[in-house]
Protein backbone atom coordinates (compact mmCIF):
# COMPACT_ATOMS: atom_id res chain seq x y z
CA UNK A 1 0.00 0.00 0.00
CA UNK A 2 2.86 2.38 0.85
CA UNK A 3 4.49 1.73 -2.54
CA UNK A 4 1.26 2.67 -4.37
CA UNK A 5 1.04 5.84 -2.29
CA UNK A 6 4.57 6.87 -3.32
CA UNK A 7 3.82 6.24 -6.99
CA UNK A 8 0.60 8.25 -6.75
CA UNK A 9 2.44 11.08 -4.97
CA UNK A 10 5.18 11.21 -7.62
CA UNK A 11 2.61 11.13 -10.43
CA UNK A 12 0.37 13.89 -9.10
CA UNK A 13 3.19 16.10 -7.83
CA UNK A 14 5.12 16.19 -11.09
CA UNK A 15 2.05 16.13 -13.31
CA UNK A 16 1.03 19.47 -11.78
CA UNK A 17 4.53 20.95 -11.87
CA UNK A 18 5.28 19.90 -15.46
CA UNK A 19 1.95 21.10 -16.80
CA UNK A 20 2.24 24.47 -15.06
CA UNK A 21 5.74 24.92 -16.45
CA UNK A 22 5.06 23.58 -19.94
CA UNK A 23 5.78 25.75 -22.98
CA UNK A 24 3.42 28.52 -24.01
CA UNK A 25 4.77 28.72 -27.58
CA UNK A 26 6.50 26.11 -29.76
CA UNK A 27 10.10 26.06 -28.60
CA UNK A 28 13.45 25.93 -30.35
CA UNK A 29 15.10 22.60 -31.20
CA UNK A 30 13.08 19.76 -32.75
CA UNK A 31 9.70 20.92 -31.45
CA UNK A 32 8.35 22.51 -34.64
CA UNK A 33 9.40 19.46 -36.65
CA UNK A 34 7.70 17.10 -34.19
CA UNK A 35 4.47 19.13 -34.29
CA UNK A 36 4.69 19.07 -38.09
CA UNK A 37 4.99 15.28 -38.08
CA UNK A 38 1.89 14.98 -35.89
CA UNK A 39 -0.01 17.53 -37.97
CA UNK A 40 0.71 15.62 -41.19
CA UNK A 41 -1.01 12.64 -39.55
CA UNK A 42 0.91 10.02 -41.51
CA UNK A 43 2.82 7.00 -40.27
CA UNK A 44 6.41 6.72 -41.43
CA UNK A 45 8.67 3.73 -42.13
CA UNK A 46 11.85 5.82 -42.07
CA UNK A 47 14.38 4.56 -39.53
CA UNK A 48 16.87 7.41 -39.68
CA UNK A 49 18.66 8.97 -36.74
CA UNK A 50 16.68 12.20 -37.12
CA UNK A 51 13.21 10.70 -37.64
CA UNK A 52 12.85 8.73 -34.37
CA UNK A 53 10.64 5.95 -35.75
CA UNK A 54 8.86 4.88 -32.53
CA UNK A 55 8.24 8.40 -31.23
CA UNK A 56 6.93 9.76 -34.52
CA UNK A 57 4.56 6.87 -35.16
CA UNK A 58 3.36 6.78 -31.55
CA UNK A 59 2.43 10.49 -31.56
CA UNK A 60 0.66 10.09 -34.90
CA UNK A 61 -1.22 7.09 -33.48
CA UNK A 62 -2.36 9.14 -30.49
CA UNK A 63 -3.45 11.93 -32.84
CA UNK A 64 -5.50 9.48 -34.89
CA UNK A 65 -7.14 7.99 -31.81
CA UNK A 66 -7.93 11.48 -30.45
CA UNK A 67 -8.33 13.66 -33.59
CA UNK A 68 -10.21 16.28 -31.58
CA UNK A 69 -7.03 17.09 -29.62
CA UNK A 70 -4.74 19.72 -31.16
CA UNK A 71 -1.44 18.36 -32.51
CA UNK A 72 0.53 20.66 -30.19
CA UNK A 73 -1.34 19.31 -27.18
CA UNK A 74 -0.66 15.74 -28.30
CA UNK A 75 3.07 16.52 -28.34
CA UNK A 76 2.86 18.30 -24.99
CA UNK A 77 1.08 15.49 -23.16
CA UNK A 78 3.12 12.68 -24.68
CA UNK A 79 6.17 14.44 -23.26
CA UNK A 80 4.68 15.06 -19.82
CA UNK A 81 3.23 11.56 -19.41
CA UNK A 82 6.48 10.01 -20.68
CA UNK A 83 8.35 11.94 -17.98
CA UNK A 84 5.95 10.71 -15.29
CA UNK A 85 6.43 7.11 -16.47
CA UNK A 86 10.22 7.53 -16.34
CA UNK A 87 10.06 8.83 -12.76
CA UNK A 88 7.93 5.88 -11.67
CA UNK A 89 10.36 3.44 -13.29
CA UNK A 90 13.25 5.26 -11.61
CA UNK A 91 11.47 4.85 -8.28
CA UNK A 92 11.42 1.06 -8.88
CA UNK A 93 15.10 1.11 -9.81
CA UNK A 94 16.05 3.01 -6.64
CA UNK A 95 13.95 0.67 -4.52
CA UNK A 96 16.06 -2.16 -5.91
CA UNK A 97 19.39 -0.39 -5.33
CA UNK A 98 18.98 1.59 -2.08
CA UNK A 99 16.06 -0.36 -0.57
CA UNK A 100 14.83 2.58 1.54
CA UNK A 101 11.60 4.27 0.54
CA UNK A 102 12.54 7.74 1.77
CA UNK A 103 15.91 7.80 -0.03
CA UNK A 104 14.17 6.32 -3.07
CA UNK A 105 11.63 9.13 -3.02
CA UNK A 106 14.29 11.81 -2.54
CA UNK A 107 16.33 10.43 -5.44
CA UNK A 108 13.28 10.35 -7.69
CA UNK A 109 12.35 13.93 -6.81
CA UNK A 110 15.96 15.03 -7.36
CA UNK A 111 15.91 13.58 -10.88
CA UNK A 112 12.47 15.03 -11.56
CA UNK A 113 13.87 18.45 -10.65
CA UNK A 114 17.17 17.97 -12.53
CA UNK A 115 17.55 20.70 -15.14
CA UNK A 116 17.99 18.62 -18.29
CA UNK A 117 15.13 16.23 -17.56
CA UNK A 118 12.78 18.97 -16.43
CA UNK A 119 13.66 21.17 -19.42
CA UNK A 120 12.99 18.38 -21.90
CA UNK A 121 9.67 17.60 -20.28
CA UNK A 122 8.52 21.17 -20.85
CA UNK A 123 8.71 21.12 -24.66
CA UNK A 124 8.06 18.71 -27.52
CA UNK A 125 11.09 16.48 -27.95
CA UNK A 126 11.87 12.77 -28.27
CA UNK A 127 14.19 12.48 -25.27
CA UNK A 128 11.79 11.85 -22.39
CA UNK A 129 9.90 9.28 -24.50
CA UNK A 130 13.22 7.64 -25.36
CA UNK A 131 14.15 7.59 -21.68
CA UNK A 132 11.21 5.27 -20.96
CA UNK A 133 13.01 2.54 -22.90
CA UNK A 134 16.38 3.39 -21.39
CA UNK A 135 15.05 3.33 -17.81
CA UNK A 136 13.27 0.01 -18.49
CA UNK A 137 16.53 -1.35 -19.87
CA UNK A 138 18.29 -0.26 -16.70
CA UNK A 139 15.58 -1.69 -14.42
CA UNK A 140 15.63 -5.17 -15.96
CA UNK A 141 19.42 -5.14 -16.27
CA UNK A 142 19.69 -4.66 -12.51
CA UNK A 143 17.11 -7.39 -12.06
CA UNK A 144 19.25 -9.73 -14.20
CA UNK A 145 22.37 -8.93 -12.17
CA UNK A 146 20.43 -10.21 -9.15
CA UNK A 147 18.64 -13.26 -10.55
CA UNK A 148 20.85 -14.28 -13.53
CA UNK A 149 17.79 -15.71 -15.30
CA UNK A 150 18.09 -16.19 -19.05
CA UNK A 151 14.55 -14.90 -19.74
CA UNK A 152 15.46 -11.64 -17.98
CA UNK A 153 18.51 -11.19 -20.20
CA UNK A 154 16.35 -11.92 -23.25
CA UNK A 155 13.98 -9.15 -22.16
CA UNK A 156 16.88 -6.76 -21.49
CA UNK A 157 18.32 -7.29 -24.98
CA UNK A 158 14.91 -6.84 -26.58
CA UNK A 159 14.21 -3.58 -24.72
CA UNK A 160 17.60 -2.21 -25.71
CA UNK A 161 16.91 -3.17 -29.33
CA UNK A 162 13.57 -1.35 -29.29
CA UNK A 163 15.29 1.74 -27.87
CA UNK A 164 17.30 2.02 -31.13
CA UNK A 165 14.03 2.65 -32.97
CA UNK A 166 13.28 5.52 -30.63
CA UNK A 167 16.70 7.17 -30.59
CA UNK A 168 19.84 5.67 -32.07
CA UNK A 169 21.88 7.01 -29.14
CA UNK A 170 20.90 3.74 -27.46
CA UNK A 171 23.78 2.00 -29.26
CA UNK A 172 26.10 3.66 -26.73
CA UNK A 173 24.63 1.24 -24.18
CA UNK A 174 25.89 -1.85 -26.03
CA UNK A 175 29.02 -2.11 -23.82
CA UNK A 176 26.81 -2.35 -20.72
CA UNK A 177 24.70 -5.05 -22.39
CA UNK A 178 27.79 -7.02 -23.39
CA UNK A 179 28.88 -6.84 -19.73
CA UNK A 180 25.59 -8.52 -18.79
CA UNK A 181 26.26 -11.18 -21.42
CA UNK A 182 29.68 -11.71 -19.84
CA UNK A 183 28.03 -12.22 -16.44
CA UNK A 184 25.65 -14.72 -18.06
CA UNK A 185 28.56 -16.57 -19.65
CA UNK A 186 30.43 -16.77 -16.34
CA UNK A 187 27.30 -18.07 -14.65
CA UNK A 188 26.83 -20.65 -17.43
CA UNK A 189 23.33 -19.44 -18.17
CA UNK A 190 22.42 -21.51 -21.24
CA UNK A 191 25.76 -21.68 -23.07
CA UNK A 192 24.02 -22.22 -26.43
CA UNK A 193 21.65 -19.31 -25.83
CA UNK A 194 24.54 -17.06 -24.81
CA UNK A 195 25.38 -16.29 -28.44
CA UNK A 196 21.71 -15.53 -29.15
CA UNK A 197 21.54 -13.12 -26.23
CA UNK A 198 24.72 -11.45 -27.44
CA UNK A 199 23.32 -10.66 -30.90
CA UNK A 200 19.73 -9.68 -29.95
CA UNK A 201 20.34 -5.90 -29.94
CA UNK A 202 22.58 -6.26 -33.00
CA UNK A 203 19.66 -7.83 -34.87
CA UNK A 204 17.53 -4.79 -34.00
CA UNK A 205 20.37 -2.52 -35.14
CA UNK A 206 20.45 -4.38 -38.45
CA UNK A 207 16.69 -3.91 -38.86
CA UNK A 208 17.24 -0.14 -38.93
CA UNK A 209 18.98 -0.56 -42.29
CA UNK A 210 16.07 -2.31 -44.04
CA UNK A 211 14.34 0.92 -45.05
CA UNK A 212 17.35 2.68 -46.64
CA UNK A 213 18.41 -0.57 -48.35
CA UNK A 214 14.92 -1.16 -49.74
CA UNK A 215 14.70 2.41 -51.01
CA UNK A 216 18.29 2.72 -52.23
CA UNK A 217 19.02 5.56 -49.81
CA UNK A 218 22.26 6.46 -47.97
CA UNK A 219 22.99 4.03 -45.14
CA UNK A 220 24.78 6.73 -43.13
CA UNK A 221 21.38 8.28 -42.35
CA UNK A 222 20.73 5.50 -39.84
CA UNK A 223 23.49 6.63 -37.47
CA UNK A 224 24.10 10.15 -38.75
CA UNK A 225 22.57 12.56 -41.27
CA UNK A 226 23.14 13.26 -44.95
CA UNK A 227 22.40 16.96 -44.37
CA UNK A 228 24.63 17.56 -41.34
CA UNK A 229 28.07 16.46 -40.17
CA UNK A 230 27.54 16.52 -36.41
CA UNK A 231 29.09 13.09 -35.79
CA UNK A 232 32.16 13.53 -38.00
CA UNK A 233 32.74 17.08 -36.73
CA UNK A 234 32.80 15.71 -33.17
CA UNK A 235 36.10 13.98 -33.91
CA UNK A 236 37.79 16.90 -35.70
CA UNK A 237 38.26 19.28 -32.79
CA UNK A 238 41.52 20.51 -31.33
CA UNK A 239 42.72 19.47 -27.87
CA UNK A 240 41.73 22.84 -26.40
CA UNK A 241 38.16 22.46 -27.66
CA UNK A 242 37.89 18.98 -26.17
CA UNK A 243 39.05 20.37 -22.84
CA UNK A 244 36.40 23.11 -23.05
CA UNK A 245 33.80 20.45 -23.87
CA UNK A 246 34.79 18.53 -20.75
CA UNK A 247 34.50 21.62 -18.55
CA UNK A 248 31.08 22.33 -20.03
CA UNK A 249 29.99 18.73 -19.38
CA UNK A 250 31.11 18.98 -15.75
CA UNK A 251 29.18 22.24 -15.54
CA UNK A 252 26.06 20.41 -16.74
CA UNK A 253 26.48 17.80 -13.99
CA UNK A 254 26.94 20.46 -11.31
CA UNK A 255 23.91 22.43 -12.49
CA UNK A 256 21.71 19.34 -12.68
CA UNK A 257 22.58 17.87 -9.29
CA UNK A 258 24.41 20.68 -7.42
CA UNK A 259 24.92 19.65 -3.74
CA UNK A 260 24.00 15.99 -4.42
CA UNK A 261 27.30 15.52 -6.23
CA UNK A 262 29.00 15.31 -2.82
CA UNK A 263 27.32 11.89 -2.37
CA UNK A 264 30.00 10.38 -4.64
CA UNK A 265 32.46 10.83 -1.78
CA UNK A 266 30.52 8.28 0.29
CA UNK A 267 30.99 5.43 -2.16
CA UNK A 268 34.36 3.65 -1.77
CA UNK A 269 36.28 3.66 -5.06
CA UNK A 270 36.83 -0.10 -4.85
CA UNK A 271 33.04 -0.58 -4.85
CA UNK A 272 32.90 0.62 -8.45
CA UNK A 273 34.97 -2.43 -9.39
CA UNK A 274 33.83 -5.07 -6.91
CA UNK A 275 30.12 -4.27 -6.85
CA UNK A 276 28.52 -5.63 -10.04
CA UNK A 277 25.66 -3.11 -9.91
CA UNK A 278 27.96 -0.10 -9.62
CA UNK A 279 30.30 -1.46 -12.29
CA UNK A 280 27.34 -1.95 -14.62
CA UNK A 281 26.19 1.64 -14.01
CA UNK A 282 29.68 2.94 -14.81
CA UNK A 283 29.89 0.90 -18.02
CA UNK A 284 26.39 2.15 -18.87
CA UNK A 285 27.14 5.83 -18.27
CA UNK A 286 30.73 6.32 -19.40
CA UNK A 287 30.27 5.92 -23.21
CA UNK A 288 27.18 8.17 -23.09
CA UNK A 289 29.04 10.85 -21.13
CA UNK A 290 32.11 10.77 -23.38
CA UNK A 291 30.19 10.97 -26.65
CA UNK A 292 27.74 13.60 -25.40
CA UNK A 293 30.66 15.71 -24.17
CA UNK A 294 32.26 15.99 -27.61
CA UNK A 295 29.09 15.82 -29.75
CA UNK A 296 29.25 18.81 -32.10
CA UNK A 297 25.69 20.14 -31.80
CA UNK A 298 24.26 23.22 -30.14
CA UNK A 299 22.47 22.54 -26.83
CA UNK A 300 24.28 19.19 -26.51
CA UNK A 301 23.13 18.98 -22.87
CA UNK A 302 20.06 16.97 -23.99
CA UNK A 303 22.25 14.02 -24.95
CA UNK A 304 23.40 13.61 -21.34
CA UNK A 305 19.95 12.40 -20.21
CA UNK A 306 20.83 8.70 -20.47
CA UNK A 307 23.97 9.38 -18.43
CA UNK A 308 22.10 11.54 -15.93
CA UNK A 309 19.68 8.80 -14.93
CA UNK A 310 22.43 6.29 -14.04
CA UNK A 311 24.47 9.04 -12.41
CA UNK A 312 21.47 9.85 -10.21
CA UNK A 313 21.21 6.17 -9.26
CA UNK A 314 24.88 6.23 -8.22
CA UNK A 315 24.35 9.46 -6.29
CA UNK A 316 21.36 7.90 -4.51
CA UNK A 317 23.53 4.99 -3.40
CA UNK A 318 26.05 7.50 -2.04
CA UNK A 319 23.27 9.53 -0.42
CA UNK A 320 21.99 6.39 1.27
CA UNK A 321 25.47 5.72 2.67
CA UNK A 322 25.67 9.32 3.92
CA UNK A 323 22.23 9.29 5.59
CA UNK A 324 23.01 5.92 7.19
CA UNK A 325 26.18 7.42 8.66
CA UNK A 326 24.71 10.85 9.51
CA UNK A 327 20.93 10.40 9.96
CA UNK A 328 20.52 13.81 11.61
CA UNK A 329 21.09 15.48 8.21
CA UNK A 330 18.14 13.73 6.60
CA UNK A 331 15.70 16.68 7.06
CA UNK A 332 18.31 19.12 5.77
CA UNK A 333 18.94 17.05 2.62
CA UNK A 334 15.20 16.71 2.04
CA UNK A 335 14.64 20.47 2.25
CA UNK A 336 17.54 21.19 -0.13
CA UNK A 337 16.11 18.82 -2.74
CA UNK A 338 12.68 20.45 -2.49
CA UNK A 339 14.33 23.89 -2.88
CA UNK A 340 15.94 23.01 -6.22
CA UNK A 341 13.50 25.24 -8.19
CA UNK A 342 14.56 28.16 -6.00
CA UNK A 343 18.19 27.26 -6.75
CA UNK A 344 17.56 27.63 -10.50
CA UNK A 345 15.70 30.90 -10.07
CA UNK A 346 18.37 32.35 -7.74
CA UNK A 347 21.14 31.34 -10.13
CA UNK A 348 19.40 33.08 -13.00
CA UNK A 349 18.86 36.22 -10.91
CA UNK A 350 22.50 36.32 -9.80
CA UNK A 351 23.88 35.77 -13.30
CA UNK A 352 21.57 38.42 -14.75
CA UNK A 353 23.19 41.04 -12.50
CA UNK A 354 26.70 40.39 -13.87
CA UNK A 355 28.12 42.15 -16.94
CA UNK A 356 28.71 38.83 -18.73
CA UNK A 357 25.22 37.69 -17.84
CA UNK A 358 23.62 40.84 -19.22
CA UNK A 359 25.69 40.53 -22.41
CA UNK A 360 24.72 36.86 -22.86
CA UNK A 361 21.06 37.66 -22.17
CA UNK A 362 21.13 40.28 -24.91
CA UNK A 363 22.90 38.00 -27.40
CA UNK A 364 20.38 35.19 -26.89
CA UNK A 365 17.31 37.43 -26.52
CA UNK A 366 15.64 35.76 -29.52
CA UNK A 367 15.52 32.51 -27.47
CA UNK A 368 14.52 34.18 -24.23
CA UNK A 369 18.06 34.86 -23.02
CA UNK A 370 19.02 33.57 -19.58
CA UNK A 371 15.48 32.31 -18.97
CA UNK A 372 15.98 29.76 -21.74
CA UNK A 373 19.40 28.62 -20.57
CA UNK A 374 19.05 28.69 -16.78
CA UNK A 375 15.38 28.00 -16.02
CA UNK A 376 13.88 24.56 -16.75
CA UNK A 377 10.26 25.73 -16.94
CA UNK A 378 9.13 27.06 -20.32
CA UNK A 379 5.84 28.86 -19.68
CA UNK A 380 5.72 32.37 -21.19
CA UNK A 381 8.66 31.35 -23.39
CA UNK A 382 9.90 32.89 -26.62
CA UNK A 383 8.70 30.81 -29.61
CA UNK A 384 10.57 30.01 -32.79
CA UNK A 385 7.56 30.81 -34.98
CA UNK A 386 7.30 34.39 -33.71
CA UNK A 387 11.05 34.80 -34.26
CA UNK A 388 10.62 33.80 -37.91
CA UNK A 389 7.51 35.89 -38.53
CA UNK A 390 9.09 38.94 -36.85
CA UNK A 391 12.34 38.45 -38.86
CA UNK A 392 14.39 38.57 -35.67
CA UNK A 393 18.17 38.25 -35.90
CA UNK A 394 19.80 35.06 -34.58
CA UNK A 395 23.50 34.66 -33.86
CA UNK A 396 23.79 30.91 -34.38
CA UNK A 397 23.08 28.40 -37.12
CA UNK A 398 19.47 27.31 -36.57
CA UNK A 399 18.48 27.04 -40.23
CA UNK A 400 17.38 23.43 -39.73
CA UNK A 401 14.99 24.58 -36.99
CA UNK A 402 13.70 27.44 -39.12
CA UNK A 403 13.07 25.12 -42.05
CA UNK A 404 10.71 22.83 -40.14
CA UNK A 405 9.07 25.81 -38.41
CA UNK A 406 8.47 27.49 -41.79
CA UNK A 407 6.82 24.32 -43.08
CA UNK A 408 4.51 24.37 -40.08
CA UNK A 409 3.74 28.07 -40.68
CA UNK A 410 2.86 27.32 -44.33
CA UNK A 411 0.56 24.49 -43.26
CA UNK A 412 -1.16 26.49 -40.52
CA UNK A 413 -1.60 29.55 -42.77
CA UNK A 414 -4.29 27.64 -44.67
CA UNK A 415 -6.64 27.87 -41.69
CA UNK A 416 -5.16 30.57 -39.42
CA UNK A 417 -4.19 34.24 -39.62
CA UNK A 418 -0.58 35.36 -39.15
CA UNK A 419 -1.41 36.83 -35.74
CA UNK A 420 -2.93 33.53 -34.67
CA UNK A 421 0.11 31.60 -35.93
CA UNK A 422 2.46 33.89 -33.96
CA UNK A 423 0.81 32.68 -30.77
CA UNK A 424 1.61 29.00 -31.47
Amino acid sequence: MKKQFYHLLITLFFLIIYRLGSFSKITFGDSAGKVMDIEMNQFSLETYSVTHFLYQNFTVLIYRIFPFIDSIEVGRWVNIISAIIVLNILFLILQRTVKKNWITLLGTVAFGFSFTFWKNTENIEVYTFSLIWISLYCLFSLKFIENKKSKTLLLVGTILGFSFFCHVQGILLLPSYFYLCYLAYRKNVNQLGYFLYFIIPLIFLGLLYIYPLANNLPLKNVLSSSQSSWVSDSFKKGLTNYFKDLLKAIGYIIYNFWFLNFALLFIPIKSFIKDKTLLYLVIFGLPVFCFSTIYAVSDNYVFFLNFNIVYLIILSIGLNNFITKFPKYNPFISVLILLVPLYYYSTKQLVSKTAKGKEFHQQKAYKGGLNYYLLPWMNNNKGIIEVILNNEETNEDIDWMKESAQQLIDLKSKTMTIEEIKKL
